[in-house]
């Protein structure tokens, strides 16, 4: 689809193929952008230093006088919202990770599909958009405006959807594991919706009893049970024309939901011991960590409750599903927590990031972001070294870095190259340890020569 004249994104195509470059720039222009482009690093950087700066770069990695990585360091320097889509016939895993690390979205090896180089290019820039249009979430948040960063195509459909829904009064559900960012994209649904300046009331269901979370939310009049000293004004009240989040909706009882379906559906409501009806003027969204499709077969959750906050279904992919993501997540977690700090540490060291990135992450952002927290306040140097990081993340890192089974492979793939080197520095890295620190015994444990175990221990930065 073509892009509208006034929304028209620049890219900056740079390789030394000759027929590449004319190719892209026929593709891409009759997309709608605005395409320009550069045979070389030095005359790229020379269009970055003149402008104006494209919204969107397509580089070779390797050309003769430098590297797609170099151009794209010198456009994030005058113009830290633009993304990098890095194209390359040899492939590296320490590559893409720097690239990562200096905001690229992508990493593809030649040859490519034009149709779906088109359809990234589409889904980045649309994402880059919304990324600048957002209002930003109310301060003193943890991890606010991280939950939605990075490039997986899984994060970056959430953010489309999120700008989709956020316009409409719909319901939403949101799904995920605990740490995903539940709350925090609800609260960037209301921030991107009609009610924004409107009040935004989050209630956690599964903190109260049944009478005590119906007078948090419905209120109470003076007088209606014991303890009821005066008139309460409830959540849905001080929700007004705006949103009201229902965390832990799924630990609701059966009768609480019955309440709340009328809520819904009438959008008028009782405070408890009163006879008054009121307005609910206000956008429902709720979420779960819990299975309520399997809760409702077994009768634990009401059906119709369930279609009525399920109107809108967004799930929250866990970090583990979008690894590719962690680099950036980590990156922006460090800057964050050493400004706050004061601390000197200003980049990961390589080695730490493979860590981070092999780990699995139980605790999905939210582990992540403690983990960065801690390893910022530790950190003495001006680089986060693997000591400064919980030593469990280490040894499960190891564990969880066992070949996948080839059903195990996941839907929108996965780099092979990557993955074989995570598998032999695992094996290493137990060799190492089984034979006690002695590097002879443990190339003899792999049966490989002791000149083979240096080379690969000096590869991996093994101590």
């Amino acid at each position: 689809m073509a892009v509208p004249p006034a929304q028209k994104p620049r890219i900056l195509v740079v390789d030394d193929e000759r027929s590449l470059r004319e190719m892209l720039s026929i593709v891409l222009g009759r997309e709608g952008y605005e395409v320009t482009t550069a045979e070389d690093v030095g005359s790229a950087i020379e269009q970055i230093r003149r402008g104006p700066l494209p919204d969107l770069l397509i580089s070779d990695l390797r050309m003769p006088d430098g590297s797609g990585v170099d151009v794209l360091r010198a456009l994030k320097e005058r113009s830290p919202s633009s993304v990098g889509l890095l194209l390359t016939a040899f492939a590296s895993a320490d590559t893409a990770v720097e690239a990562m690390r200096l905001g690229a979205v992508d990493y593809l090896t030649k040859p490519f599909d034009v149709a779906d180089l088109k359809q990234r290019v589409a889904r980045y820039l649309e994402a880059k958009r919304l990324a600048e249009t957002q209002v930003a979430p109310p301060e003193g948040r943890k991890g606010q405006g991280f939950v939605l960063a990075g490039r997986s195509r899984q994060i970056l459909d959430v953010i489309s959807l999120v700008a989709r829904v956020a316009r409409t009064d719909a319901s939403v559900l949101i799904t995920g594991e605990s740490g995903t960012g539940k709350e925090w994209t609800a609260r960037e649904i209301h921030q991107q919706s009609t009610r924004q300046v409107q009040p935004f009331v989050a209630v956690n269901c599964g903190a109260f009893t049944e009478s005590i979370l119906e007078s948090e939310l419905f209120g109470h009049m003076k007088g209606s049970f014991t303890g009821a000293v005066d008139t309460k004004k409830g959540l849905l009240e001080s929700a007004d024309r705006g949103t009201l989040f229902l965390d832990e909706v799924g630990e609701t009882s059966l009768g609480m939901q019955v309440k709340l379906l009328r809520v819904l559906q009438e959008r008028r409501f009782r405070r408890v011991g009163g006879t008054q009806e009121l307005e609910a003027d206000v956008r429902f969204i709720a979420a779960t960590n819990r299975h309520l499709e399997e809760m409702v077969k077994s009768g634990a959750f009401r059906e119709d409750f369930f279609f009525r906050i399920n109107v809108i279904s967004v799930r929250l992919p866990a970090l583990r599903e979008r690894a590719e993501d962690i680099p950036i997540l980590a990156e922006q977690f460090l800057r964050r927590f050493a400004e706050r700090m004061g601390r000197p540490v200003q980049t990961i060291a390589p080695e730490t990031m493979r860590l981070l990135v092999s780990y699995r992450w139980p605790g999905n952002v939210r582990e992540l972001e403690n983990v960065m927290e801690r390893g910022v306040a530790l950190e003495q140097t001006a680089e986060l070294l693997p000591d400064s990081l919980p030593p469990h993340l280490a040894e499960t890192s190891a564990s969880a870095s066992a070949p996948a089974a080839v059903d195990a492979i996941p839907a929108a793939g996965f780099n092979l190259e990557t993955h074989l080197q995570q598998i032999e520095r695992m094996h290493l890295e137990r060799a190492l340890k089984q034979a006690g620190g002695v590097q002879v015994k443990a190339a003899d444990l792999l049966g490989i020569t002791f000149r083979q175990f240096r080379y690969l221990a000096k590869k991996y930065q093994l101590k």
